[in-house]
């Protein structure tokens, strides 16, 4: 069990120097959520869901790892989204914009943009939840 824990504390430490708590709120509860990120934002969400998703990565405990894969799915979902309604503008933005013609068109996918925030953000305060009370970190 303690090897367990040690492997698990430090797979944790890992994926959360790419992107901990503070930062992964910032992109997805601000800059996405307002329609108006970085590249190099995405470039964080896109490594922290290929750490996620990685062999060596995974977590011995079973519900850590459950949630682990929860967060992973939620996050390339959410992450797929963005790359069908973001755009690409001047000065390394990404910018949410859907069919501006149609404003049917651009309220479903609205609504469904920040469903996929909130699954996602969920799935992560889960995750959080979990490996805090299971690690003790």
């Amino acid at each position: 069990m303690h090897l367990n824990r040690e492997h698990d504390g430090d797979i944790f430490k890992k994926l959360d120097a790419i992107a901990d708590e503070s930062r992964l709120d910032e992109i997805l509860n601000r800059s996405i959520y307002t329609s108006h990120f970085h590249f190099e934002e995405h470039d964080v969400l896109r490594q922290f869901i290929h750490a996620l998703q990685r062999i060596e990565n995974q977590y011995l405990e079973s519900v850590i790892r459950l949630k682990a894969e929860q967060l992973a799915w939620e996050m390339e979902g959410l992450l797929s989204f963005v790359g069908q309604t973001f755009w690409s503008v001047p000065a390394g933005h990404l910018t949410f914009h859907p069919d501006p013609i149609d404003p049917d068109v651009y309220d479903a996918e609205r609504k469904q943009l920040n469903e996929k925030l909130e699954r996602a953000w969920d799935a992560y305060k889960t995750y959080r939840k979990v490996v805090s009370e299971r690690l003790m970190v």
